[in-house]
């Protein structure tokens, strides 16, 4: 193999998990190398069985797993340049997030001075550094979250996964996160996010794996997919008390071709180009002078993109 050719962080080929009866991923292939990428899929799609392939906690039934070109099951040397951060919630509750994330620096060969330096810089790259000597049981969801990932970091790994990091977080605490990811990734890290809701993961990438029952269902762009999606129906749900009145000034209007009166109330939008009727809602409610309290897009979710993506 030439020099020249970069080896992916990442390469699962033709990868099957089963437990008994019970499929965990059914011959899944990927291949991740640089920036964030979102692994999306409803609880029990396989999103943690990928991640426990990838961290060595299981083997798969058939396929291979390869990380930076190295099979992990015959040489465990790549585990050295990879941050995890599981789902669960076991912290040490009685350590500060200081002594926490340098313990892990300590075990990971560094020097007590370069530990206790190394996990300084990583909590105030999450920004926990003014509680760093504050007792982690006395922590936050969201500063649990983010001293998880601190000890992550603490040894500057190339790959980073990151299951369900944002489950159970305040929106402020989210968005914290959330800039750290990203952040990740424009310095070139490779990241996996888990996540079963489509919104948060649109806010960190446009890069997706969407899993269901197991199998990948899509890879790519997100944007790219829904382009995908126009030929299929999509509805914009609008509030106002003159729904019959603002129904009629959308009539003729294209992208539109139906309109419907789910309830008191409200005004159901029926289009095949979700993006280009976003784009004349405004000029057409402005000029039917009609108040409108919302908008939604009650299929821009990930269980109306996953009914698209199987043809539901």
């Amino acid at each position: 193999m030439s020099d020249d050719i970069k080896v992916p962080s990442v390469l699962v080929e033709n990868a099957s998990k089963w437990y008994g009866q019970v499929i965990g991923i059914n011959d899944v292939s990927l291949a991740i190398e640089g920036g964030v990428t979102g692994i999306l899929g409803p609880n029990g799609a396989g999103k943690s069985t990928l991640f426990k392939l990838l961290m060595g906690r299981i083997k798969p039934n058939q396929g291979s797993v390869k990380l930076f070109g190295i099979d992990p099951w015959e040489d465990t040397s790549p585990y050295r340049r990879i941050g995890y951060v599981s789902e669960s919630e076991r912290l040490y509750d009685w350590m500060t997030g200081q002594d926490f994330v340098s313990t892990l620096a300590r075990l990971h060969g560094m020097t007590r001075n370069e530990a206790d330096s190394r996990a300084e810089h990583v909590l105030e790259f999450v920004g926990l550094y003014d509680v760093r000597h504050k007792e982690i049981g006395k922590y936050s969801k969201g500063m649990r979250q983010r001293v998880k990932i601190a000890h992550a970091l603490v040894h500057d790994p190339d790959l980073i996964i990151l299951d369900e990091p944002l489950h159970g977080c305040d929106p402020i605490a989210r968005t914290s996160i959330m800039n750290v990811i990203k952040e990740l990734g424009n310095q070139g890290k490779t990241v996996l996010v888990s996540s079963h809701i489509l919104e948060e993961i649109e806010r960190i990438t446009e890069q997706i794996v969407i899993l269901h029952n197991g199998r990948l269902l899509a890879l790519g762009n997100i944007y790219a997919i829904r382009d995908l999606l126009d030929k299929h129906p999509h509805r914009i749900m609008i509030t106002t008390e003159e729904p019959r009145k603002l129904a009629n000034a959308f009539i003729g209007e294209e992208p539109i071709y139906g309109v419907r009166f789910p309830e008191e109330g409200k005004l159901e939008i029926q289009t095949n180009d979700l993006s280009a009727a976003h784009s004349v809602l405004p000029r057409v409610i402005v000029e039917s002078e009609v108040k409108v309290s919302r908008i939604d897009n009650p299929d821009d979710n990930l269980e109306s993109l996953l009914e698209y993506l199987i043809g539901g």
